[in-house]
């Protein structure tokens, strides 16, 4: 699916209900004169944080004890400073319902129902209350991002992580293992981000419409670092590099920084023209890419051109989906999803791209994609997504755990470690979950 589809379908879950055109039958209300909200059902719930109520709160607006439809309602949920306001209309029995999906915070919680009049002015309120339990082992919802199409989910030094959605707003942050998110308002709203890089204090984010911003503390201050970059807004990857090599690719090409960002040098003799994927460095300083042909391209150091080295059919790959250094110096190569008989793959090479072995090949269902990519090693255990269906998490590609597996097809495309070793996900249109070990 891609990303306008995700911001549709983002759109249409915060809109429904939402009605402009109120009905002559309100305009023509003494709306000074007995119009009010009440609570029908739905109070006193009681469930674990970030899941959704067993039953629906349903609210009721009458004028002078009589019914009235097309009533705007806001609901404004505690612990969460929603990104877009949810609204409903009133049926023509003078009701509207709200599903309540809990925030992250353990005790009391509660929901405020705000009727506003014609022309939007708030005329009456009625609060409803809930308490949100502690988790337990398993995995769970993050609180305040349900329903969202994430990006990307990143953990900070700090153990802080951030999230960043498909659509235009703030990032969100969790401090709390990513059971409750708020918005971070260090960074402006006006952004659809990415992707979020971290390293020690440092942090990147790429941002569609207007570059690459770093920070130095965290995330607490921002500065766009574009300046010497062609082109912002066709972006395409950006990494960093142990080294210190900040890379920033686009439609016009690639662009390397050794100040983080703060002067920027072309580096693309002997790319082909267009966006390049997945540049990694190698201990020796030997630099990989994908190149817009679907080629892995080469940079020995100290040499200023690229040199295409693959992959070949005797790879039993059609193109390179994505790539991955490990500590020791391993270069990993994910498939994509033409690959022959629709099947992913992840080959190694140890010896520096001149020759490659199969560590890992599944067929997927013949109407999925089968892309390897996102692939890492976080202590001491390698992941890497699988069609974007889930995360496999394997120590020696001889035995895989499929993390995801009870989700079924839920769009995972990014993931994390929380500090307390808590496993998180992004998904493309259902928000956050993570894994209380």
């Amino acid at each position: 699916m891609n990303k306008l589809l995700y911001l549709a379908a983002a759109l249409f879950v915060f809109s429904v209900g939402c009605k402009k055109d109120v009905p002559k039958t309100i305009q023509n209300l003494d709306l000074q004169n007995g119009l009010h909200i009440q609570l029908v059902s739905g109070n006193y719930q009681t469930d674990t944080i970030g899941n959704k109520l067993k039953d629906s709160v349903i609210f009721k607006v009458t004028n002078n004890g009589t019914p009235v439809q097309g009533c705007s309602i806001q609901f404004l949920r505690s612990g969460c400073e929603d990104l877009a306001v949810t609204e409903a209309s009133t049926n023509t029995n003078g009701q509207a319902s709200f599903a309540w999906y809990l925030s992250g915070d353990i005790g009391n919680q509660t929901l405020n129902a705000v009727l506003l009049d014609a022309n939007l002015n708030r005329r009456d309120s009625v609060k409803v209350a809930a308490i949100g339990l502690a988790t337990s082992h398993g995995w769970h919802k993050g609180g305040c991002l349900q329903n969202f199409p994430v990006n990307k989910v990143t953990t900070l030094s700090s153990g802080r992580i951030l999230a960043s959605l498909n659509l235009a707003g703030y990032p969100y942050y969790s401090d709390d293992n990513a059971k409750s998110w708020k918005p971070l308002k260090t960074f402006s709203k006006n952004y659809v981000i990415s992707k979020i890089l971290s390293s020690g204090n440092d942090v990147f984010m790429a941002t569609y419409n207007d570059g690459i911003f770093h920070s130095g503390d965290n995330g607490q201050t921002w500065t766009n670092i574009s300046s010497g970059i062609i082109d912002v807004l066709n972006f395409s990857d950006i990494a960093y590099t142990p080294s210190g090599k900040l890379f920033f690719s686009n439609n016009y090409g690639l662009f390397e920084s050794d100040d983080k960002g703060q002067t920027w040098n072309e580096n693309d003799n002997g790319l082909p023209g267009g966006p390049c994927t997945y540049p990694v460095e190698q201990t020796n300083g030997d630099l990989y890419i994908i190149g817009p042909d679907a080629s892995v391209y080469k940079l020995p150091v100290h040499q200023g051109t690229w040199i295409n080295i693959g992959p070949t059919s005797s790879y039993l790959l059609s193109s390179a989906e994505s790539l991955y250094i490990d500590n020791n110096g391993y270069l990993f190569m994910g498939g994509p999803h033409n690959a022959p008989s629709n099947t992913g793959s992840i080959y190694e090479s140890v010896d520096n791209g001149s020759s490659w072995l199969p560590v890992f090949s599944q067929q997927q269902d013949a109407s999925t994609y089968s892309n390897i990519d996102n692939i890492s090693k976080i202590n001491g255990n390698y992941y890497f997504s699988f069609g974007g269906l889930g995360i496999f998490r394997t120590a020696d590609f001889n035995q895989y755990k499929d993390m995801t597996l009870q989700f079924g097809n839920i769009g995972v495309v990014s993931y994390t470690l929380a500090a307390n070793s808590s496993f998180v996900i992004g998904t493309t249109g259902y928000g956050v979950y993570y894994y209380v070990p």
